[in-house]
């Protein structure tokens, strides 16, 4: 599959950077954007843990590897539980405060929680996975607005639901 993925594109001029959901062991639908310059910053904080030099070498050049970031989850969660956007190093837990009706990108809709605000708009379907006449999951476009503190950013990214 072929990912194209524009980076994130302020609205308000502000910097609100995707980073990766620590996530959970399921394997949960996620949105993931293409990761930028600007991430280097957050893997640097993140790999500092590593007080070898080689390790935290390695665990840069591990982050650098990975083309993209997974930043918004539900983790296997139930609805009521809500979902996870990751920005700036750090994650929010979200609460659905409305659905947008789309029959295949199950996180369409608004959520709000911690001074957070997200809207997931499905944009078009890249790519259906069947397997013996049932649908294994699908990946489809989408537009992330990220509002915190008067900030709002749009990201492009793939919503992807496979099993």
């Amino acid at each position: 599959m072929v990912l194209c993925l524009l980076s994130g594109q302020s609205l308000a001029g502000g910097e609100i950077v995707p980073t990766d959901d620590p996530g959970s062991d399921c394997v949960a639908a996620t949105i993931a954007t293409r990761r930028s310059a600007a991430n280097r910053t957050y893997d640097e904080a993140y790999c500092s843990v590593n007080k070898d030099p080689t390790a935290y070498r390695t665990c840069l050049k591990n982050a650098a590897a990975n083309p993209t970031i997974a930043f918004f989850t539900d983790r296997c969660g139930d609805a009521e539980d809500g979902a996870y956007v990751s920005f700036n190093g750090q994650t929010h837990q979200v609460r659905r405060k409305s659905e947008s009706p789309h029959r295949l990108v199950r996180y369409a809709g608004t959520y709000t929680g911690e001074g957070v605000s997200v809207r997931v708009v499905p944009g078009k379907l890249i790519e259906r996975f069947v397997e013996d006449g049932e649908v294994l999951g699908v990946t489809y476009s989408v537009d992330v607005f990220i509002t915190r503190g008067g900030e709002t950013v749009k990201i492009a990214a793939i919503y992807d639901d496979r099993r």
